[in-house]
């Protein structure tokens, strides 16, 4: 079979392997003494009045908080206010174990100011890197886990009345971008102007703000309390309300707090039709206002769209004109609202600049040339070799971290339109056979170089290994026994088993993994052709259910059980149909599939994080063991995130993306 570069080892030994005070003031000197003169007689005057002065004002006391030296002189020269009138009463603070545990990142430090984050990107107006960057939610956690999640944007919160009313106080002080105060008005426009409006919002508010995180979950009403406090409550327990504010599909604070006094201007309550005709000229709509507002609001998804120039957010960085459409920028945010153990003002970097280029393959030039300071999303395992050599000619260091997707895993749909193929497709022991074929150690071996470990969590040890005989027999027990002229097993119906694997090769491992699979799955007599399509055409024939097998990645990692919550979608599309549709579409699931549902309702009912939750979690991934949905290849991919050797507070372990999501608190040493 396959042999594992003799570099290998050597890479792996590589990534083991891999103040300021200022002058005291002098003490004044004594005075000289001056010689002895008599008293000299001065003639009488009358008494002069002396004129009323006010009593001198009490000096300033010195600030508690520091700032970047750009911003220092925007105050001096009376451009911004001073640093503690632009932050809340009660900022974030950073120190170490808060964006990141301190296993992951055990020697945080507080940075200095200063630097410009060179990265780049391939499609335009979208730079991944830095989109996660941007993403403040209302929660933060550590990492992207469940673990460690505190208030972000509000400063406290409450749950009670058994998951279901969660009370919010939003940080006194905070303010957007433009210098102008957050409160709840932002919070009332939208929820009263944007869900409640059938124009932008036809379905009202989002299912996030459903119980369940269900289109058919009972929707849960907001109140204002006063200027900084207010209240969502669902009418059933809705713990997990709280991931969906933090983590789940990265949708930050904009999913609950919009800068009100912006978008104002574009929303037909409070702006006339005709005031905001002129511009809608221009964009080519009539009177479709909605079309116009949706254009002028920017979500924390479009912070790296330039139409979104100085939009109001409470980003660490605010998109700025580059001046040039292949380069997008960023600039610091002087009303952040974070600041560090030291009471320094976060952002550390002054600047991010992303230049785009052709294609991945351009951007990995960039790198090794030692025009990127920061690269995670276009890396690749393969190119770990390439890296090593050139780290010390362009000045960047790889560490390995985890990747926060599961990597490619095996869907069998179950539900495709091929009466024979379902039959055998849903017993168990015809996906356990397959399981028991793949040879794992050999992928993790050629095609992840090592750095991947078998699937215990989601297929469990028993058919993770590669047991060919096993597999044979569990085929024979299903009385698949016949087979052709080529040694392929044929139906009970007589026809051979023939299987199409498309696949959209949507990441680097998918296509060489989906030939190694035909390869093991003929060995126990099942025919797998293999066919690489489009990525767009793919999803739109996976949605279709006119997908018989595929391989493809999943985010069982970095999202908690997505596992479960996932798995009917990737084992029967029309399974998943039924679902949500409520029974008018798709195809009833059978019981075990439905069985996923059940525990993940109870998953999302409990508050996320807590010890409740994780029990839940393992009994959803001991669901997956024992029905095998779809079938994992491996766990634990590792992924290469590449920095400048100058940067600081980079996490040496964890989800590499976490990275991402604490830029904030790096910097350049």
């Amino acid at each position: 079979m396959f042999k594992r570069y003799w570099w290998s080892i050597l890479i792996v030994v590589a990534m083991v392997l891999s103040a300021c005070g200022g002058q005291a003031t002098p003490a004044p000197a004594p005075a000289k003494a001056e010689p002895t003169k008599a008293p000299v007689a001065e003639p009488t005057k009358a008494p002069v009045a002396e004129p009323t002065k006010a009593p001198a004002a009490p000096a300033a006391p010195p600030s508690k908080y520091s700032e970047a030296p750009i911003l220092a002189e925007l105050v001096k020269a009376g451009k911004l206010p001073p640093v503690d009138q632009r932050l809340p009463e009660v900022p974030f603070v950073v120190d170490k174990g808060v964006l990141i545990s301190e296993k992951d990142l055990p020697d945080w430090e507080p940075g200095k100011y200063g630097g410009t984050l060179r990265v780049g990107h391939s499609v335009a107006n979208w730079a991944p890197d830095i989109f996660v960057m941007m993403d403040e939610a209302v929660f933060q956690g550590q990492g992207i886990s469940m673990d460690g999640i505190r208030p972000n944007v509000i400063e406290s919160y409450k749950v009670e009345n058994d998951n279901k009313d969660f009370t919010f106080k939003i940080r006194k002080g905070l303010r957007w971008s433009d210098g102008t105060p957050v409160t709840t008005e932002d919070v009332r426009f939208t929820f009263e102007d944007m869900y409640g409006n059938d124009k932008l919002y036809p379905n009202g508010v989002p299912n996030e703000f459903r119980v369940g995180f269900s289109v058919k979950g009972e929707k849960g009403t907001t109140t204002i309390i006063d200027d900084y406090t207010f209240k969502i409550s669902f009418p059933k327990p809705y713990g997990g309300f709280i991931r969906n504010l933090w983590i789940e599909g990265w949708k930050g604070y904009t999913l609950a707090i919009n800068p009100a006094h912006y978008l104002k201007k574009f929303h037909i309550k409070y702006t006339k039709l005709e005031e905001m005709q002129p511009e809608m000229a221009k964009m080519n709509l009539k009177d479709e206002w909605w079309q116009y507002f949706a254009q002028k609001r920017c979500q924390n998804w479009d912070m790296t769209n330039p139409r979104c120039v100085d939009f109001p957010g409470l980003y660490p960085w605010i998109p700025k004109a580059s001046g040039n459409p292949s380069v997008l920028m960023w600039e610091r945010n002087p009303y952040y609202f974070k600041v560090d153990s030291k009471g320094q003002q976060l952002p550390y970097i002054d600047k991010i600049v992303s230049q785009q280029v052709e294609n991945v393959e351009m951007l990995n030039l960039k790198l090794l040339a030692g025009d990127i300071d920061f690269m995670r999303e276009s890396t690749g395992l393969v190119k770990i070799p390439l890296y090593k050599e050139n780290e010390q000619k362009a000045g960047f260091r790889v560490v390995l971290t985890d990747m926060h997707v599961d990597s490619s895993g095996l869907r069998l749909n179950q539900t495709f339109d091929d009466a024979d193929w379902r039959k055998v497709v849903r017993d168990i022991r015809f996906r356990r056979a397959v399981s028991l074929a793949i040879n794992r150690k050999e992928l993790i071996e050629n095609v992840y170089y090592g750095y991947a470990s078998l699937p215990l969590e989601l297929v469990g040890e028993e058919y993770s290994k590669f047991d060919v005989a096993a597999a044979n027999k569990l085929l024979d027990e299903m009385g698949l026994t016949q087979k052709n002229a080529d040694g392929i097993r044929l139906y009970p119906s007589g026809k051979p088993i023939e299987i199409l694997l498309e696949h959209g090769a949507h990441a680097p491992d998918i296509a060489p993994v989906a030939d190694l699979t035909a390869q093991y799955l003929k060995v126990i007599g099942l025919k797998v052709t293999v066919k690489q399509i489009d990525p767009s055409l793919w999803g739109t024939k996976w949605a279709a259910n006119q997908i018989q097998a595929t391989v493809m990645w999943s985010h069982d990692r970095g999202w908690d059980n997505d596992a479960v919550s996932g798995s009917v979608y990737r084992a029967g599309v029309l399974w998943s149909d039924w679902v949500n549709t409520e029974g008018k579409q798709g195809e009833e699931p059978p019981d075990w599939a439905k069985k996923a549902y059940e525990i993940d309702a109870r998953r999302w009912q409990v508050v996320s994080g807590s010890d409740e939750y994780k029990k839940i979690v393992a009994e959803g991934t001991a669901w997956c063991r024992a029905n095998l949905p779809y079938i994992n290849f491996v766990e634990n991919v590792k992924y290469p995130m590449v920095v400048s050797q100058k940067m600081g507070n980079v996490p040496q372990s964890g989800f590499a993306i976490a990275a991402n999501f604490s830029g904030e608190q790096l910097f350049f040493k």
